[in-house]
């Protein structure tokens, strides 16, 4: 009988204490799943933060190309206006590059030159994406203005071999060929408006 008794005791005793080891691995699964949760959660979490950073990069990248480009042909400009003999001979050169002296041709290559490479280098962060579509717009206009007078077109005629051969075609083969705005005036001057009515048969 005590025996019987012990054993039925320890029969007694078994199931609570399967039922503890139970309990206990049904808690190490839930900490298991909490921790695949929580690494999930920050995978995600992760990308967004090297979303953001990336998001962050390629606005610093624009606005410093942006800030580079302005500051390049705000320095041109400014070597222009600041100068009367320059601006003149660069106005009488787009209007006539053949009347221009040995000498006065050489300045007027080296005027165009800067203002080319600086295009050409806007140009190209355009076409990387690290400036801004509107803002290379300006310059492109400004570009047409330019190239498009008489002068311009002679000078590119002469040097645009000097230049990269992508930014050399769209040069040609599409800025030149595009017909310019009715009110681009280069300097102000109506050069492009004295170069149609010239061609046209009309007073100038």
């Amino acid at each position: 009988m005590y025996i019987e008794a012990r054993l039925m005791s320890s029969e007694d005793q078994m199931p609570e204490e399967a039922s503890e080891e139970n309990s206990r691995t049904l808690r190490l699964g839930d900490w298991a799943h909490i921790a695949e949760i929580i690494g999930a959660t920050a995978v995600v979490v992760s990308l967004i933060f090297v979303g953001l950073q990336i998001s962050q990069n390629t606005a610093a990248t624009r606005a410093s190309a942006s800030q580079a480009v302005h500051s390049a042909f705000a320095d041109w400009y400014q070597s222009v206006q600041s100068d009367p003999d320059l601006l003149s001979l660069s106005t009488r050169g787009m209007q006539d590059y053949g009347s221009l002296s040995p000498t006065e041709k050489s300045q007027f290559i080296a005027l165009f030159m800067s203002f080319s490479l600086d295009t050409q280098d806007a140009f190209y962060k355009w076409r990387d994406g690290s400036l801004d579509p509107e803002l290379w717009r300006t310059w492109e206009l400004v570009s047409m203005n330019l190239y498009s007078t008489p002068g311009g077109k002679a000078f590119w005629k002469e040097r645009s071999y000097l230049f990269a051969d992508s930014y050399r075609d769209f040069i040609q083969n599409d800025l030149m060929l595009r017909e310019v705005h009715p009110d681009a005036r280069p300097w102000g001057a109506d050069i492009l408006n004295d170069e149609q009515g010239e061609s046209e048969g009309l007073e100038p």
